[in-house]
């Protein structure tokens, strides 16, 4: 077929005629034409002519006929959580008026992954939509108003987002009815959560912008993601009785907001923004409820975000390239250590996530940001900690890859071609790159570093360091056969110096402490030291050594115990050792093996 028969040629564009109806057309309203309306598309008008590009392309009339027709609302979906009454239109109107009415310049007018109408996906280069063809066919720019329709929007060369109107999305309608439900909840309280979650939780885990936060909770809660607002409640309420206006008042019911929590955080899944990577990161770390399957979904949604890319020349706020980085070491660290205590392959690939070093001036506050409140954490103090607790994590993943990832097969051949002196040699490096990190951690982050009336969350730092060390030596352990007694006797008493100094650690924590914000990993990095020690009394030369740590183990165990009481990851680290090690009866003796070595 030749061009002249092609009704989408460039010939035939070249000659299109007017539109017969041409005045009727030039008085129209700027709307889309009734094509592109229907199909979800910006309507744009080929220059010099009357028709919109995909009415030229399809040979037919742009008209402006139908009338725009009003969005149904979905019905709730059956067995979801619901409260007795929750009325949605008002909270609609509320809605509306913030967003629409409100002159006031906000922060999040340029945003990229907080937009308050809008949300954006990032495009892979081996996306279906191939930028040469996008530039063409679309008008796209570093920063068009997003609710004039543009479909796309590119913040750095080779960079670009598909964005898509929030009430497109499926489950959009639900919200008004979610952030009422949540709110009901909580009321009248809602704001003395909010502030307690800013003085306890934030300064130890800074994944939040206070500003951006807080200049939308003065206008309206019904600006939130629900599953952020109540993540947010949920984690303050950890900490009710620290305030002194909450503790005299009923606490709300955890079990009912963690309901809607789970619920709203699915429905906003279709629409991603960063607001929902921080609801489910929020949500993972309450104690005992870390999961590796929502950690691989947040992991997904963060990379249609473009967390995984470095946002240093892109075209969007300063204030969200800090949050942007802070949120892609927070799900880098998620990933990693979850798939260390999960026992599970991580989902994220080193070479795929461009990472830059973290710096103190990704973080929007700073000591003169401290709450004065008694009860709660230091601003700075959480800074320092977040910094090197990404670098802790990068000498964790190398081990972790080293030594249990796909590579073991490799780590084996160099046990038999070398014996366990190949395998010292092998994780010297690790050891040393250890022996560093501690020795630069500032002396803000020291376990004796507390303040009086304040909380102190380095615990949950050195904890990770503790382990990080002991997957080392767990895996030397596991690997001393046939090794000569002298290296399996310097080895041994290596590994139990690694076991009474995790074990001290846990003995002197103070109520500052503990009553302090811990991560996600602390329960299950506390069941870690327990089946270490497990480990050395089965694998123990005299019935002496046996002995030895199954005392330690014991005292262990009751030392958790008498901590347990109101403090949330020592009771989940109990209920984890209960379910995986209750079997283990170490009350026999241990078959003392016959050395083979040398």
């Amino acid at each position: 077929m030749d061009a002249s028969s092609d009704s989408s040629s460039p010939a035939t564009l070249a000659t299109e005629p007017p539109t017969r109806d041409r005045a009727r057309l030039s008085s129209r309203p700027e709307r889309p034409c009734d094509t592109c309306r229907k199909r979800k598309l910006k309507c744009a008008k080929a220059p010099g002519h009357e028709r919109c590009v995909l009415c030229i392309f399809h040979d037919r009339d742009c008209t402006y006929e139908d009338a725009p027709q009003l969005r149904r609302k979905r019905g709730s979906g059956v067995g979801q959580p619901s409260p007795e009454t929750v009325d949605s239109s008002t909270t609609s109107g509320k809605r509306r008026k913030a967003i629409t009415e409100d002159a006031t310049p906000s922060l999040l007018d340029q945003a990229l992954g907080l937009h308050r109408t809008t949300h954006f996906k990032y495009i892979g280069s081996s996306s279906p939509q191939q930028e040469k063809l996008v530039d063409i066919i679309h008008q796209v720019g570093p920063s068009q108003d997003c609710l004039t329709g543009t479909k796309f929007r590119r913040v750095a060369h080779h960079v670009t987002f598909l964005s898509k109107p929030d009430h497109d999305a499926p489950l959009s309608n639900d919200t008004d009815r979610d952030l009422e439900a949540i709110e009901s909840l909580v009321s009248p309280h809602g704001r003395g959560l909010v502030d307690l979650y800013f003085g306890t939780v934030h300064p130890s885990y800074p994944i939040l912008h206070k500003g951006v936060f807080m200049e939308k909770y003065k206008r309206s809660y019904t600006e939130f993601s629900p599953p952020l607002l109540a993540a947010v409640y949920l984690l303050a309420m950890d900490w009710w009785e620290f305030d002194r206006k909450l503790s005299s008042q009923a606490k709300p019911d955890t079990g009912a907001l963690s309901q809607w929590a789970t619920k709203a955080l699915t429905d906003v899944m279709h629409r991603p923004k960063l607001s929902s990577a921080q609801a489910a990161l929020l949500l993972l770390q309450r104690a005992g409820c870390d999961s590796w399957i929502l950690t691989s979904q947040v992991v997904a949604l963060g990379e249609e975000l473009g967390l995984h890319l470095d946002c240093s020349d892109w075209n969007i706020p300063d204030w969200e390239k800090g949050l942007r980085r802070r949120l892609s070491w927070a799900l880098f660290m998620q990933d990693k250590w979850g798939s260390l205590i999960h026992g599970r392959p991580s989902h994220i690939s080193s070479s795929c996530w461009q990472l830059p070093d973290i710096t103190l001036a990704d973080f929007p506050e700073s000591a003169a940001d401290d709450e004065n409140k008694e009860g709660s954490s230091e601003v700075e103090k959480g800074r320092l900690l977040f910094i090197h607790l990404t670098r802790l994590t990068m000498i964790m993943t190398e081990a972790k890859e080293c030594l249990y990832g796909p590579h073991d097969t490799q780590v084996q051949a160099i046990v038999r071609s070398a014996g366990l002196q190949g395998l010292l040699e092998l994780v010297k490096p690790l050891v040393v790159q250890l022996k560093d990190w501690m020795h630069s951690l500032p002396p803000e982050l020291r376990m004796s570093d507390i303040k009086t009336r304040k909380l102190c969350s380095n615990g949950y730092l050195h904890l990770s360091y503790f382990v990080t060390e002991i997957i080392i030596h767990r895996h030397i352990i596991s690997n001393l056969d046939s090794a000569p007694l002298p290296l399996i006797a310097l080895c041994r008493d290596a590994a139990r110096a690694r076991l009474e100094r995790a074990v001290a650690f846990v003995d002197a924590l103070k109520p500052e402490h503990l009553q302090a914000f811990w991560w996600f990993a602390a329960p299950k990095s506390l069941a870690y030291i327990r089946t270490y020690g497990g480990l050395l009394w089965a694998t123990s030369a005299t019935e002496d050594e046996a002995e030895f740590y199954r005392k330690k183990l014991a005292d262990f165990r009751w030392g958790l115990k008498v901590r347990a009481k109101g403090v949330g990851f020592v009771t989940a680290a109990l209920k984890e050792m209960e379910e995986s090690l209750s079997e283990i009866d170490m009350s026999r003796g241990v078959a003392v093996p016959e050395s083979t070595g040398g």
